[in-house]
């Protein structure tokens, strides 16, 4: 598949989650997967992600959803919009930038990185059973 038709999902975009059913009807597959970073619940009803190696090695785990070449491309618009990217996406203003992330040294996919951290946010090992928004 082209690389450029992965997303990697790690909260409410999650198969069984709040917001799978924007990616449902157009993923052509997709399967557990994990990315080195630290995942945090934000206390808003989503988490927030901070992808790179971290010294105690941890990862995220998440889903890999593999889409037909160019729908992502068509959707990605709407869920930069959800994740608070703006039309022109500023790191300093922006909540989140949209970048690319190894999905088990396999192969690549965008992923939504938090641009800043807050004091209140919980440091986790998964997205589970938070009531999500």
């Amino acid at each position: 598949m082209n690389r450029q038709d992965a997303l990697f999902v790690y909260g409410t975009l999650m198969p069984g989650h709040l917001r799978w059913s924007m990616l449902a009807p157009h993923a052509i597959d997709h399967r557990p997967a994990t990315v080195p970073g630290t995942l945090y619940d934000t206390g808003q009803g989503w988490p927030a992600a901070v992808f790179g190696t971290t010294l105690d090695q941890r990862h995220i785990p998440g889903w890999v959803v593999w889409f037909s070449k160019g729908t992502l491309a068509v959707l990605l618009p709407d869920l930069d919009e959800m994740e608070g990217i703006g039309p022109a996406p500023d790191p300093a203003v922006d909540p989140y930038v949209r970048i690319r992330v190894p999905v088990d040294s396999v192969t690549e996919a965008w992923a939504w990185h938090a641009t800043r951290m807050h004091s209140t946010w919980r440091r986790i090992d998964a997205w589970l059973d938070q009531p999500e928004r």
